[in-house]
């Protein structure tokens, strides 16, 4: 053939000629690729019986005889000993030389876990190693053993034919000389009848955990292991492997999941089973440079893999997971780990760019998981199944049981009324200044109480933790009789209170009082005057004499230019700071109940530009100074200061110390905690509320045990995520909306849902969804803007991080390389401190002292265009 594209239907047309040529009739024609260059070609007709093989060959394959590597030219009589025909798709054969040498795919990337829909069971899963020794099989037998104690079906199948032993870490006993897989896919390819349950062990009577052993060790073994030839499966029409996996879905054991135990390294079974017949490919790894390239090559060519379940227009591929195995004790653990998700991030870099646009990106370190060395497990002839297996594997099996259908569903009447219930849930996106309903939404975690305790004079946190929110529920639900005095405020709260400053009068004041030691002489005169508006007029005390001012005078004070003149009045008094501090403690000694001295918003109360905040870190040292020097000295009064981490970091006062032990930082590090400030929202919907009933999910969401924050959250937005995801939406929700310091805002967790609500009420007029109110995708866009929102709002607080933003933007893909961001901006790299501290970015590789690579967080990746790194 020649002038023409060699093609199977090419090959096909000219041997279609050559029978025509040859006068024969109702000849079957078969050809396929054979997965080397060549072709496979049979021809199946009975006037063939009167010539000999070379007869036929010469008058059927003219013009393709160089083209062909295996002819069967035969008669119908023939064709019954031959046995079927090969399959005709050969040329997608999952074979090493044929999907190593494949290029890469530009189709759209797409998982079973994608789908909103549950994909039918069994889900199968291969642990696969290149190299041995790294706990491939222990994992398996481990997770196995995990998933069955939580009541799932699961049968492991011991395809390491070449060295089998998943049964013995099972604790199975030794398989009978018939019984095992090498004996029944021999029997599958002869075309025996057979009955998996007779090759099948089962683990324990306790549990459905049955094991398929290789086979029983012996001579005989050894024999038929060289009879099986996987690239022969893929040339007949039954293909044993195919024909195993469906005897075990459709007998009596019904596994919820089959994880097949592969062969090390390039062995001729394990790609069928990692390219063709796996929803989820396990990969077990140490990142020793040995290692590199060779689980580099595997990883592209998974991820440019088509497994054999598809929907009915799209073409699925194996999900990919990774096990970090075994990881030394130690400070060298952090190193290996880092070491391995760099790799990670590398290896799955270029394929996320496939990823369809409603489905989040693959995060590295999402899906690797590191499992310490263990003598104990290491040395032990079987898989236990006590607290130490469940801690080590525990994450793995929950991969796996993310491949399973959700345990809950809205009920009819829930579903009926999804529309509805969609109306109804309204969550804040403002500030704690702004949202109306955040005194009933504040949420009384262990935290929060020890905040609002009055034995607690300081409350530090990052943006967005909620000290406002603390300062609100002080301003405004105190006890009878216990008037707060609001000393210093947001800036939305000042029109509430005559004697507040903004930034213009602190500007003037300190200009008018130069000097470190006009803010000791500030504080206590405006603290003093603000007791005195705030209390009571019974608890009043009038100020001394030296202040030489009336009642007149100070009941003239209506704004905040009136209460500049009366401070800048107190502060030129000789002694004003000492006089001062004893009208607080006069006050003080009048007052009849206890009362607290507020103190929030003093982060952005005065200014942003570069002088203002060097203002602000000379006020509130002032402040801390006057609060030690004072507080023991007043029982009625108390301080209440809410002060952003980073501001207290940098100051530097005088028996700072005292306050250790008696500040508070609010920092989200509980789930159940952090989930409750958007549930508490949500509750306000009467229908979420029935909905929960249905649960068995009370109303009070203070008092919820953590089991029904779980049951409320997967009704609200579901159990598991979708597009690829290997965690719970939880940890989804938790892990994207975590800055580089690992904390976490309520502000954004509201933006989300908030986000959330309105996708999926676009989305359910075009598809209903009935497992959850939001079905779990709706995340994956919404965090988009929330993105936008949280960087802004870092930005309006930090403004000298603009050349870092900026210079971050232009970089376009994270994690960031040393020297990358000076490159772009020498200037910029000078405010890479600020970035790590406030959260911005993260140190990714490497520590304070070395050499640094530094990662975006999602939460203001998305806002930035950063797409994950892949090659470097």
């Amino acid at each position: 053939m020649t002038g023409e594209a060699i093609t199977s239907r090419s090959i096909r047309q000219q041997i279609e000629d050559n029978v025509r040529s040859a006068g024969f009739t109702d000849a079957q024609v078969y050809v396929a690729e054979d997965g080397f260059g060549s072709y496979l070609v049979r021809v199946v007709n009975e006037s063939l019986d009167s010539l000999n093989d070379s007869e036929r060959r010469k008058l059927l394959l003219k013009g393709v005889v160089n083209l062909v590597s295996t002819a069967e030219l035969i008669t119908p009589s023939e064709e019954e000993w031959y046995g079927p025909p090969f399959s005709e798709a050969t040329g997608q054969m999952p074979l090493w030389h044929k999907v190593l040498s494949r290029p890469i795919s530009d189709d759209e990337l797409t998982f079973a876990t994608d789908l909103d829909q549950d994909i039918e069971l069994p889900a199968i899963v291969t642990f696969y190693s290149l190299r041995g020794g790294v706990g491939r099989t222990t994992s398996l037998a481990a997770a196995a053993r995990i998933l069955s104690e939580r009541g799932r079906r699961l049968l492991c199948i011991d395809m390491d034919l070449e060295a089998p032993g998943l049964a013995t870490v099972l604790g199975c006993p030794e398989p009978r000389e018939d019984q095992g897989v090498l004996p029944l896919l021999l029997a599958l390819e002869r075309g025996d009848e057979v009955d998996i349950r007779d090759h099948v062990l089962r683990v324990n009577e306790g549990e459905e955990l049955y094991c398929l052993p290789a086979g029983h060790l012996s001579s005989d073994y050894a024999d038929q292991l060289r009879l099986l030839d996987p690239e022969i499966w893929y040339r007949e029409a039954d293909n044993p492997l195919h024909q195993l996996l469906q005897l075990a879905k459709d007998s009596a054991l019904n596994p919820d999941l089959i994880l097949l135990d592969s062969r090390t390294g390039i062995s001729p079974v394990a790609a069928p089973l990692l390219f063709d017949v796996s929803d989820l490919a396990v990969i077990c790894f140490y990142p020793h440079p040995q290692a590199e390239r060779g689980t580099e090559l595997l990883v592209k060519a998974l991820m440019s893999a088509k497994s054999r379940r598809a929907t009915s227009d799209t073409p699925l591929t194996p999900e990919p997971r990774f096990i970090v195995s075994p990881v030394p004790p130690g400070p060298s653990a952090d190193t290996v780990l880092t070491r391995a998700v760099t790799w990670i991030d590398q290896w799955i870099g270029d394929a996320q760019i496939r990823r369809p646009e409603e489905y989040d990106s693959l995060r590295a370190d999402e899906i690797t998981h590191a499992v310490s060395y263990s003598p104990e497990t290491a040395f032990r002839d079987k898989v236990s199944n006590g607290v130490a297996t469940r801690e080590a594997y525990g994450a793995v099996a929950d991969w796996l049981e993310q491949l399973l259908p959700q345990t809950y569903a809205l009920s009819a009447s829930s579903r009926n009324r999804k529309h509805d219930v969609l109306e109804q849930l309204d969550f804040s996106t403002g500030t704690a200044e702004q949202q109306t309903s955040l005194l009933d939404d504040f949420v009384h975690t262990r935290v929060a109480q020890q905040a609002l305790d009055a034995r607690s004079p300081l409350v530090i946190g990052r943006k967005g933790t909620g000290k406002t929110a603390v300062f609100r529920w002080l301003m405004e639900k105190y006890p009878e009789d216990e008037n707060p005095v609001i000393v210093f405020s947001p800036h939305a709260f000042r029109n509430s209170y005559k004697w507040t400053l903004g930034s213009e009068a602190l500007e003037i004041v300190e200009s008018e009082f130069p000097g470190e030691s006009a803010w000791t002489t500030f504080w206590p005169c405006y603290t003093a005057l603000a007791a005195y508006f705030a209390l009571p007029p019974e608890e009043r005390t009038d100020p001394p004499a030296r202040f030489e001012l009336s009642r007149v005078s100070l009941d003239a004070v209506y704004d905040e230019l009136s209460t500049l003149d009366i401070i800048r009045h107190m502060m030129s008094r000789p002694m004003a700071g000492l006089l001062g501090s004893r009208w607080l403690r006069d006050i003080n000694s009048s007052a009849k109940n206890r009362h607290m001295l507020l103190f929030d918003g003093l982060d952005t109360g005065f200014g942003n530009n570069a002088e203002s905040r060097k203002r602000r870190t000379r006020a509130v040292t002032g402040l801390m100074t006057f609060l030690t020097e004072s507080e023991a000295q007043l029982s009625s009064l108390s301080f209440k200061v809410m002060l952003r981490v980073d501001i207290w970091q940098q100051l530097r006062f005088e028996n700072k110390s005292h306050l250790y032990g008696r500040s508070v930082q609010l920092m989200w590090r509980d789930q159940n905690d952090y989930f409750k400030t958007v549930l508490k929202q949500a509750i306000r919907s009467e229908i979420y509320r029935e909905m929960l009933a249905e649960t068995r999910v009370g109303p009070s969401v203070d008092d919820w045990r953590d089991d029904e924050v779980r049951r409320a959250w997967n009704v609200l937005v579901g159990e598991r995520m979708k597009g690829g995801k290997p965690t719970f939406t939880r940890n989804w929700v938790w892990n994207r909306l975590a800055d580089g310091q690992g904390d976490h805002g309520p502000r954004s967790l509201s933006q989300l849902f908030h986000e959330a609500v309105q996708w999926e009420k676009r989305e359910e007029a075009r598809s209903s969804y009935d497992r959850s109110i939001m079905r779990p995708r709706a995340l994956v866009p919404s965090l988009d803007k929330v993105s936008i929102e949280a960087l802004g709002a870092l930005q309006e607080e930090f403004p000298e991080l603009d050349g870092v933003v900026e210079a971050l933007r232009s970089l376009r893909r994270t994690p960031i390389e040393p020297g990358e961001i000076e490159a772009v901006d020498p200037t910029a790299a000078e405010r890479v401190d600020l970035a790590l501290e406030v959260g911005l970015l993260e140190i990714y590789e490497g520590t304070q002292d070395d050499v640094r690579r530094y990662r975006v967080p999602d939460l203001y990746r998305l806002a930035l265009g950063l797409t994950r790194r892949g090659q470097a």
